[in-house]
């Protein structure tokens, strides 16, 4: 592939060069495309392949790849410059999608609000911004797709602590950032965990993928409160999920999980009586 993510301020052994991905994060590009940093081609180079969606018949609708910038896209965005390899997902003209610059305009919103890097561009067809190196919650997650949701109790029961602690740090963080997005009236609209990147180095949380977002949302408060309830749903569960294997926690993401349980699941009554088993437990260790 030609590249290696690192951290910042971390010496390699490597001969490539080291280039910003974001404010916190460097990519290291082979000798063999590092000319590319410095004596960039007309057009963008694409050097990793993303994801990619199709349609039934096979036509791409969505390309996303880490590309490294060439000379129009440098000059047409300046954050170019600064971030030469970043991320371009690219919306093919037979696609239906949404418009490119609103999703530009809710992740730099976004970004203002909770403090993450702001997006590069946009243009009739594609979206930039700068690429964070980590996985989706989802995919750290031991709870995804399982169903029923009942299974999910076997799992928490059987998880080791440090597994179930680390994934609440990190729900806590996320939850964080939800609530200061809908202390402006920002609703993300599409906040599964899939759209939840942790990053390990440094340790971080991105919340990414803001096209379904609405900002300043000024309609009558039982429509905001739905909205903000959609938001939350996943991570929520998580919280229960979590809480089924440690016992009920402190803070705001503890109580708001905890007071919305009798609507996070059909059958609430079941989670209740192994969170009230989870903190029995809990107990008894504390007393030996």
């Amino acid at each position: 592939m030609g590249l290696t993510l690192a951290q910042p301020h971390k010496k390699s052994a490597g001969t490539g060069t080291r280039v910003p991905l974001s404010p916190l994060h460097t990519i290291e590009l082979a000798e063999s495309l590092s000319h590319l940093v410095a004596k960039p081609p007309e057009k963008d180079f694409p050097i990793y392949s993303i994801a990619r969606k199709t349609s039934p018949d096979g036509r791409e609708l969505v390309h996303s790849e880490l590309v490294i910038a060439g000379k129009r896209t440098r000059s047409n965005y300046p954050l170019a410059e600064r971030y030469p390899v970043h991320f371009l997902k690219s919306y093919h003209p037979w696609s239906f999608h949404g418009d490119p610059r609103i999703e530009f305009e809710n992740n730099r919103a976004a970004a203002q609000i909770v403090g993450t890097p702001e997006p590069i561009g946009f243009d009739g067809n594609s979206f930039r911004a700068t690429f964070v190196p980590g996985k989706p919650l989802s995919k750290i997650s031991p709870f995804t797709n399982v169903e029923p949701p009942h299974r999910c109790l076997g799992i928490a029961e059987e998880a080791h602590p440090a597994t179930l602690i680390g994934l609440w740090r990190v729900a806590e963080e996320v939850f964080e950032q939800l609530e200061k997005l809908h202390s402006e009236r920002f609703c993300h609209g599409d906040l599964e965990l899939h759209n939840v990147i942790v990053c390990t180095g440094p340790i971080q949380t991105f919340l990414v993928d803001f096209e379904s977002s609405e900002r300043d949302f000024s309609g009558p408060e039982p429509f905001w409160e739905r909205k903000r309830s959609r938001d939350l749903a996943e991570l929520l569960r998580l919280a229960i999920y979590l809480q089924c294997g440690l016992g009920s926690q402190r803070g705001r993401l503890a109580s708001k999980s905890l007071g919305d349980l009798p609507i996070l699941f059909d059958h609430a009554s079941t989670f209740a009586a192994r969170l009230d088993a989870a903190d029995r437990g809990a107990l008894a260790v504390h007393k030996n």
